[in-house]
């Protein structure tokens, strides 16, 4: 494999990569993966904030396992809120962050009561004005519960993206930007699920697991050193 330049400062896909290979690469990947790897319902957008906002530097296992916990006390913004601070906190431990977590599930929880009638939006400025969503959590939560065209870069995304040679981007934010220039529309709201699968089954950030991979023939294996 070519030694491959560093990533550039305006995003840009790889000029052998193309919208037909991008969807071809994902169709295959859905096959594989039906189920987005977070346990939530798609018909509860609450829940699905809830849980987008613990998944957050937090293995999704541990973000399934806080929300079973949490979910018989807490199943709508009025129920989270009667839960103290304190206690909630200690519901989602060990959830990365979980007291930052805990306040911002009650601030966000107040703010839809008091502005939104107590429902989710399904406009991404809207659902950004809910504390500890941002971007990347407004997407998924488009993609899950409104089924609308939105592609949700999280790190899995992003080191996928750049590993299979589709971007080279420095951020998320880039490949969100770049990926939208490449992958047809109609994947965009797949795309998270498959590839958050694909990296934690398959294509670990270290030793992936290449020679299980069914799609390592379309991968330029971008800073892959010690595959398995």
């Amino acid at each position: 494999m070519g030694k491959r330049n560093g990533p550039q400062e305006t995003p840009q896909a790889d000029a052998a990569v193309t919208p037909r290979r991008a969807g071809a690469v994902l169709k295959r990947l859905e096959r594989l993966y039906p189920r987005h790897p977070l346990n939530v319902r798609p018909a509860d957008p609450y829940q699905v904030v809830v849980a987008t906002v613990l998944s957050s530097r937090t293995k999704d296992p541990t973000t399934n396992a806080a929300m079973e916990r949490l979910w018989p006390r807490a199943g709508g913004p009025a129920a989270m809120l009667a839960i103290g601070e304190d206690e909630l906190a200690e519901l989602l431990r060990p959830v990365g962050f979980y007291r930052t977590k805990a306040r911002q599930l009650h601030a966000l929880s107040r703010l839809l009561l008091d502005e939104f009638g107590g429902r989710v939006p399904d406009e991404r400025e809207q659902l950004m004005r809910l504390p500890g969503v941002g971007r990347k959590v407004a997407n998924l939560v488009l993609n899950i519960c409104f089924d609308q065209a939105a592609i949700c870069v999280d790190t899995h995304v992003h080191r996928i993206a750049n590993r299979l040679g589709w971007v080279a981007t420095r951020t998320p934010e880039q490949t969100e930007q770049a990926l939208m220039e490449i992958v047809p529309v109609r994947y965009w709201t797949m795309l998270n699920r498959v590839l958050v699968n694909h990296g934690q089954q398959v294509c670990q950030p270290l030793r992936p697991h290449c020679g299980e991979c069914e799609i390592s023939r379309f991968c330029a294996r971008i800073g892959v050193q010690a595959p398995r």
